[in-house]
């Protein structure tokens, strides 16, 4: 009878901790340019010993969200789209920021304006989805 009432313990206890739930997001904020663009940066934190992939992002402020990562080749720098997501190695931080990872914005609400707040869905391959509100900005926040 232990035995048994030691592993509907064991069962509840393992079935109610989120082992999905590895992924931290801090330091969020958005540049924003008066074309209607901008650009998503973020520090992620994966504190699981596997990896894990940012399938994709969404904002209902936003007509096109994309994930990109900025190259340099030969003075030429360019945005590749990364349609197969960003990978978050295990353990480890990975910033987006400028002139690296980020997440581009375009068609933004056109009545958004400096300091205001977005919303932004990210979706991850073995994490929970995670909802940020960054704050638009023109440069990085000093930290």
């Amino acid at each position: 009878m232990k035995r048994l009432i030691f592993l509907f313990t064991f069962f509840l206890f393992i079935s109610s901790q989120n082992v999905s739930a590895h992924i931290e997001v801090s330091n969020s904020w958005a540049r924003l340019v008066p074309n209607g663009m901008g650009a998503l940066y973020f520090d992620i934190q994966n504190s699981h010993s596997e990896s894990d992939i940012l399938i994709r992002a969404s904002s209902p402020n936003a007509k096109s969200v994309m994930l990109h990562e900025t190259q340099r080749k030969d003075n030429i720098t360019s945005m590749k789209h990364l349609m197969m997501g960003i990978k978050i190695p295990e353990n480890k931080n990975l910033s987006l920021k400028p002139g690296s990872f980020h997440i581009m914005l375009s068609g933004l609400d056109k009545g958004l304006k400096l300091g205001d707040k977005i919303e932004v869905l990210l979706e991850f391959k073995n994490n929970e989805n995670i909802t940020l509100y960054p704050t638009l900005k023109i440069k990085p926040p000093k930290l």
